[in-house]
């Protein structure tokens, strides 16, 4: 019995080992089974929270991009509004200025022919003036000459009439002598 106790025992032991191990083991596979469908699972929601969150960075992005491109051709748009209207005030102004020059080039011209119409009446009262002075310089010359024949005159008529026995006075004669 001593020798039967030490075959039985061990296979009673091995059997109830392998017993355990089997149910151990099937408990392990299953939970192992069950975390792998539970990861499976996990991951599967994980991939789909991932492929959500792709995929609403896509749509933003892509949001992103049409509202950067509409920001970018609305900037595009008010440069080239704002170019026109420099590029308009400077036509303006440079149709402005050239109308202000043609007025300045009518008036610089009518000041040159009244600045000739004026030169043209100075030289022509220089003339007069010139004129007038030899007029009065030949008047007073003639007049010097005039009052020069005057004494003259004057001068002769005086020796003349010194000269004049008419002029004498007439000689008183001499009381007769008684």
């Amino acid at each position: 019995m001593n020798r039967i106790l030490y075959i039985v025992a061990p296979i009673v032991l091995m059997v109830v080992f392998v017993f355990l191990y089997v149910d151990g083991r099937k408990k392990i596979e299953e939970r192992k089974e069950q975390e792998r469908i539970e990861k499976k699972a996990r991951d599967d929601a994980e991939e789909a929270e991932r492929a959500r969150k792709r995929e609403q960075a896509r749509i933003d992005n892509e949001a992103a991009e049409t509202r950067r491109l509409q920001e970018e051709a609305d900037k595009k748009a008010k440069k080239e509004a704002d170019f026109q209207k420099k590029l308009q005030d400077i036509r303006d102004k440079t149709a402005e200025f050239n109308a202000d020059l043609a007025k300045y080039k009518r008036q610089a011209a009518d000041l040159d022919k009244e600045i000739t119409a004026l030169r043209t009446e100075k030289e022509k009262l220089t003339r007069q003036s010139i004129e007038m002075n030899q007029t009065i310089a030949a008047g007073l010359i003639e007049r010097q000459n005039a009052e020069l024949e005057i004494q003259r005159f004057a001068a002769m008529v005086g020796r003349k009439a010194r000269e004049s026995t008419l002029t004498r006075m007439p000689t008183i004669p001499a009381a007769p002598a008684q």
